[in-house]
């Protein structure tokens, strides 16, 4: 926006104050110049009226003495006496030019016309210049009268002999001549009007003589209410040109439609116009330098304190996108706080990026590369260099966190680590990728790999105690990929894949060898396909029959899960159960499992009850609601407990053995049979196995095959067999295939047996079709009584 940024506003803030300050200012003293000038011109005004009044004064004092001394004058009052004409018209005319009088008239007591120097004027207009009040008052009289189209100022006086016989009187004409001689005397424009009244509208004005132009005399029209005798402020023309001040002259009527004589002192407004014009000029230019100066003064002061903190805007928002900004400037004030404030932080940030970085890198506890700095700089080291990337595992580390604690297994992780970054030669690269796995980058293949790592196996000091490592060792020889890359994942992948085959070695090393990503492939679309498959139902069920060798009938059968893939084709349980156990999806084929054989069982209750076995793995054993969630299927279904069978193996037992027995004797407890699967096979220790709730023991398949060949399969058969009888357990043979091993097995005491000599492995409607055909197969038993 416009006025978004700081100094954008700071400059308008200031902007307006200091112009309406300046106009404020400007205002009042032009206000103040105007009122002043006003002033002056009210004061012309007044000193001009008073000088023009006491002009008509003296020159009324000057008719009034040269009247009386005529009205004394005893010639003269003879001659009025007497009515000698000839003698008063030429008194008259001889006293009227000593004092260049326009008028010298002559009345009688009662102010009837007698004669005067101008026989040219109508007699009719100077019978009535004196009232009868005045004289009947016998006193001298001084007034201005229009008479013709004239305006007379007349000093009238009495003539006595001793009684009043006459009345004498001289004149001056307020003519133009009188209005120059008054105009060089006060400087102002005088004018003699006659006014005509009309209240509430202008007055009539005729001009009878005045030093105005013709011009301007239409422009001054006066209102009715400004013709006062107590008129006292002056007032303006139409054009503002000229103020004037009004005057009455003589006794007038304020009656409407009377006529009255005015005089009007004009002063042009120009004079004192152009001296508040000029002082308005010079006063606009101070006030517009002063302005453009402070304006400057205020971008200054405003680029001062926005350009520091400009900067400081551009520091801190590099500094929050993560860039590394140039230092700041020195500065003073607030603004040196913040930008110490702010190089403070960047230094912190920098520091704390810094750690962070470094965390994010390397690991916590080795202070070695983590997995994900390593990926990023096998990639970056691939593009350009052939190597060997070595992948080294500590076997068994989780016993020995077990019987020394996870302290002495971290200590053990750190020493295993220091001896890494001291191999000669020195690796390119040394990470850890997460609990004991170690990876080391060598830029070439050395010839003294093994020599070199041999060095880690030494006995390591914990404890006051040593111990001494076996270490899987995988490793891949790569080349440099500059045209055709290979992403960084393939060659972690592919070197786990060796470090997988190292663990299964005797000596713990193996390469990656080629094609064995191949395998890895099959292995991620089996763990990937697995939960969708059992969705959409793309496994099965198959049940064995497990055949009673005392009764000669079948009465049970052992679950077994099939999956036709629809790429890969069949795949064996044996490997897709190991690969769900390892990505912990086994969970979801034991609950599969359980769920659709309980079902099956409940169907075929009805007409052929059966035992159907299933088999668990060792993770389900260390599931605490595994008992809980078999019930519910139960219930669920209508099923006895003592319909189905689990079977669980030797090793599941010793993962955690407190916790297995637990949760088997809970089984137990609900009336479902157990039994030890592959029992011969796994590392169980008699002591566990006299504490089992089991009720069946199951000899591997692997004693059974060669039983009738082979001297000690058949001592080992026949003594587990013992064994397991006299621990009260059932027992049942698995792969039996032929008739010779049915005789040994008769011989030694199995209660029970399967495998493919009586049947192989059939879906639930064959099984049933077996099932039913199965009595007539009596030849399968001749050989028992053979």
């Amino acid at each position: 926006m416009m006025f978004s940024s700081l100094r954008s506003r700071l400059l308008l803030v200031v902007t307006l104050l200091l112009s309406l300050m300046a106009l404020a200012t400007a205002m009042a003293s032009l206000q103040a110049m105007k009122e002043d000038s006003q002033q002056q011109a009210r004061q012309v005004l007044s000193v001009a009226t008073n000088v023009f009044e006491q002009l008509l004064s003296d020159r009324s004092s000057q008719l009034s003495q040269s009247v009386q001394v005529l009205a004394a004058d005893f010639g003269f009052r003879r001659a009025v006496a007497t009515s000698e004409s000839a003698t008063i018209q030429s008194v008259l005319e001889n006293h009227g030019s000593r004092i260049e009088a326009q008028l010298v008239i002559l009345l009688s007591p009662q102010g009837e016309f007698i004669t005067s120097t101008r026989p040219e004027l109508d007699k009719s207009r100077l019978t009535g210049i004196l009232s009868e009040s005045q004289w009947q008052s016998a006193r001298s009289h001084s007034t201005i009268q229009l008479i013709g189209d004239q305006a007379y100022q007349l000093v009238l006086v009495p003539v006595r002999a001793p009684s009043v016989i006459a009345w004498v009187g001289m004149g001056f004409m307020l003519d133009t001549e009188l209005a120059m001689q008054l105009k060089r005397i006060t400087g102002l424009d005088i004018s003699f009007t006659m006014v005509q009244q009309h209240l509430a509208k202008p007055a009539d004005i005729e001009w009878l003589s005045s030093t105005l132009s013709p011009q301007s005399k239409p422009q001054i029209q006066l209102a009715a209410e400004q013709y006062a005798p107590a008129q006292t402020e002056p007032v303006s023309s139409d054009d503002a040109s000229y103020l004037s001040m009004t005057r009455p002259l003589g006794a007038n009527d304020l009656q409407d439609g009377s006529a009255q004589l005015w005089a009007l002192l004009h002063l042009p407004n120009s004079r004192w116009q152009q001296s508040y014009q000029h002082m308005r000029e010079q006063l606009l230019l101070i006030f517009g330098v002063a302005l453009l100066l402070a304006l400057f003064v205020a971008f200054w002061m405003a680029r001062s304190i926005t350009r520091p903190l400009q900067r400081l805007t551009r520091f801190a928002t590099e500094l929050g996108k993560g860039q590394n900004p140039e230092s700041l400037p020195q500065a003073y004030g607030e603004v040196g706080v913040l930008s110490n404030t702010l190089s403070q932080m960047q230094q912190s940030l920098s520091e704390r990026e810094q750690s962070l970085i470094y965390n994010a890198e390397h690991d916590e506890l080795t202070d070695l590369y983590n997995r994900r700095a390593a990926e990023r700089q096998v990639a970056e080291f691939a593009q350009q260099h052939s190597g060997l990337l070595i992948l080294l595992n500590i076997r068994q580390f989780r016993h020995i966190n077990d019987a020394f604690g996870f302290d002495t297994g971290d200590a053990l992780l750190q020493q295993l680590a220091n001896r890494l970054q001291q191999l000669k030669p020195k690796p390119e690269l040394t990470a850890r990728l997460g609990s004991d796995e170690f990876l080391l980058v060598w830029p070439e293949q050395p010839n003294c790999m093994i020599t070199a790592l041999a060095s880690l196996t030494a006995p390591y000091a914990l404890q006051q105690t040593s111990i001494t490592l076996r270490l899987s060792i995988g490793y891949y020889a790569f080349q440099a990929f500059q045209q055709h890359p290979l992403p960084v994942n393939t060659l972690f992948r592919r070197v786990d894949i060796a470090s997988a085959h190292a663990k299964q070695a005797v000596d713990g090393i193996a390469s990656y060898q080629s094609g064995q990503d191949e395998s890895h492939f099959r292995e991620m679309t089996i763990i990937q396909q697995l939960p969708a498959a059992l969705q959409h139902n793309q496994l099965s069920i198959c049940y064995q029959p497990k055949v009673s060798l005392e009764t000669q009938s079948c009465h049970a059968a052992e679950a077994l899960i099939r999956w036709h893939h629809p790429e890969l084709g069949f795949i064996p349980p044996d490997e897709f159960i190991a690969l769900a156990e390892h990505s912990g999806h086994i969970h979801l084929i034991t609950n599969w499992m359980l769920d659709r054989v309980i079902a099956q069982a409940a169907e075929w209750a009805s007409h052929r009850p059966l035992r159907l076995a299933i088999n668990l793995s060792p993770f389900d054993l260390t599931d605490t609601s595994l008992p809980r969630r078999i019930e519910q299927l139960l219930l669920h279904y209508q099923v006895p407990a003592n319909a189905i069978g689990l079977e669980v193996t030797e090793g599941a037992v010793m993962q955690d053995p407190t916790r297995v027995i637990a949760i088997l004797q809970q089984l137990s407890d609900l009336g479902i049979e157990l039994a030890i699967d592959d029992f011969g096979t796994g590392h169980s220790s008699l002591a566990y196995l006299k504490q089992l709730p089991v009720h069946e023991v199951k000899i591997d398949r692997a004693f059974i095959r060669d039983i009738e060949h082979n001297a000690k399969d058949a001592l080992i058969v026949k003594a587990a067999t013992e064994l397991a009888h006299g621990l009260q357990f059932k027992v049942t043979a698995e792969g039996l295939e032929n008739q010779a091993g049915l005789r040994c097995l008769q011989q030694f005491g199995c209660d029970t047996v399967q495998g493919y000599y009586f049947s192989k492995p059939l879906s639930a409607d064959l099984f049933i079709e077996w099932l039913g055909a199965f009595p007539q197969q009596h030849e399968k038993f001749q050989v028992m009584e053979s």
